[in-house]
């Protein structure tokens, strides 16, 4: 037997999961690490921590699987979009910290940018809605930091910085994070001169795109094989974004699936035969890597993040708790949420704290709670926080669902696909089946997939989702409490 590492890099965590050649997780590890907010509106990472808790996974994951090392044929990255690191000729950072894909500090910037090319010009270019994505920061750079800057090299996402690592001969980048640096083209995932231009970066700076999730871009290092514990002989492959490393893992090769994934964002992605752009710009049109059709995706900007904030600004004694018990912390707070019920006793919360991508779109826009009153428990504050996340992404799905035609069935996945109680809730207020796979954690999933293929366990992704991907369990809507919560939603 052959074993396959998938490596989930997320916004708030990441986790090193082993696979066998059929999909089947062996072990898994998992590590949280910080984010840091120096201003309002700011996020900051330190790429460093970040690869310190990927490669203490790694090996944590190695040593509880029990498995011959050598046995372990390909490793595969699923990375947070889009967080860059600025290289100098040197390849080190020249930033103490990455800005994060949530910062929002290039908002002010917009402005300038809409000078110099047009909305609509930008949409047809890139099938990206303006404004939506952080690359706009480089030219807050370039304007507030311009010694620094002057120092950069190389642009990577954290797909090309951390294949380098592993022990890629260079920095390569997969379609999705092409997509999300904004300076490609949406109908061949090339970088474009135009786009580039706006920006002010040249080509030289940029990784090298590759089209073929699981292409082999180099071997496991000794370094990093003394680190890890993953041997020299382990492949090292084009992994992809963690938004399509989910669908992937999900096994989103058929039209009409929609795709809900609830990490640190909340995404729709529905998978479609068309790359029609919407004219009002509400969407991204983007390539469905590995699956030769297309994707309509869009996304909040906190989905299950909003949750974290609550459970650490609130919800300590829950934390303390599962600590002493040896349970998750979140089953801890999804339990107490289940003693409010449909409609949090009149408690709504929005939960956009760091801006909102849904219909009112307003990078501006800030999260708060209504309708608290003197008999409000913490039961009904966590209902309103599991119904307000939720109720976001209903509303980007439907509007996804506007541009995109019928949804044939729904897959969820991310932390929540683990909790019977939100996964009911998704199909109570969504007013849809809910599939979930018997893997909850699609990320790493699609990642030790795309890991596969480059080992040539799997000919090409079809393949793969049909050799690893096992729809196991099936949530149906509740009429009676699907009714109450529209009644809220109208609210909402």
């Amino acid at each position: 037997m052959k074993y396959l590492m998938g490596v989930d890099e997320g916004t708030t965590g990441c986790k090193a999961i082993l696979f066998n050649e059929n999909g089947k997780q062996i072990a898994s590890t998992g590590r949280e690490y910080p984010s840091y907010y120096p201003h309002p509106g700011w996020v900051e990472q330190d790429i460093n921590e970040i690869k310190d808790a990927v490669f203490t996974c790694i090996r944590d994951t190695i040593a509880k699987s029990a498995v011959n090392p050598q046995d372990i044929v390909g490793i595969s990255h699923s990375n947070q979009g889009i967080t860059m690191v600025l290289l100098d000729e040197n390849e080190q950072p020249v930033f103490e910290h990455t800005i994060g894909w949530q910062d929002l500090r290039y908002v002010d910037m917009l402005p300038e940018l809409e000078k110099e090319i047009d909305k609509d010009e930008y949409l047809k270019i890139s099938g990206m809605q303006f404004g939506t994505y952080n690359i706009p920061v480089l030219r807050w750079l370039q304007k507030n930091e311009p010694e620094k800057w002057a120092k950069v090299h190389r642009i990577c996402s954290h797909q090309d910085w951390f294949l380098r690592q592993y022990g890629a001969d260079g920095y390569y980048i997969d379609e999705g994070c092409t997509n999300f640096l904004s300076m490609a083209r949406m109908s061949d995932n090339e970088w474009d001169e135009r786009l580039m231009k706006v920006f002010r970066v040249t080509k030289d700076m940029l990784p090298t795109v590759l089209h073929n999730p699981g292409t082999k871009v180099g071997m496991v290092t000794e370094a990093v094989s003394l680190a890890t514990g993953l041997p020299t002989t382990c492949k090292v492959c084009l992994g992809n974004l963690d938004t399509n490393c989910c669908a992937i893992g999900a096994g989103a090769n058929e039209v009409g699936t929609q795709v809900l994934i609830m990490g640190t964002a909340g995404v729709s992605i529905f998978v479609t035969d068309k790359n029609g752009l919407d004219p009002n710009g509400r969407i991204t049109v983007r390539t469905n890597p590995g699956f030769g059709n297309w994707q309509n995706y869009i996304m909040t900007n906190t989905g299950a993040s909003a949750f974290r904030w609550f459970r650490d600004a609130i919800c300590t004694f829950e934390v303390a708790t599962s600590q002493l018990m040896g349970v998750d912390r979140y089953d801890i707070i999804t339990t107490t949420a289940s003693r409010s019920k449909p409609g949090a006793n009149g408690v709504v919360a929005l939960t956009c704290i760091q801006g909102s991508h849904t219909r009112k779109k307003n990078e501006k826009a800030r999260g708060t709670f209504f309708g608290i009153n003197l008999g409000t428990t913490k039961a009904d504050i966590a209902e309103a926080i599991l119904e307000g996340i939720c109720f976001e992404m209903k509303d980007i799905m439907a509007m996804n669902q506007e541009i995109s035609g019928e949804i044939k069935h729904v897959r969820l996945c991310g932390g929540v696909a683990k909790s019977p109680l939100w996964s009911q809730m998704f199909a109570d207020i969504l007013n849809k089946s809910i599939e979930l796979t018997d893997v909850a954690e699609l990320g790493a999933l699609g990642a030790a997939m795309c890991a596969g293929i480059g080992a040539g366990l799997f000919s090409d992704c079809n393949d793969a989702v049909a050799k690893c991907v096992k729809v196991t369990k099936t949530f149906k809507p509740d009429d009676s409490k699907r009714e109450q919560y529209e009644a809220v939603f109208k609210d909402w």
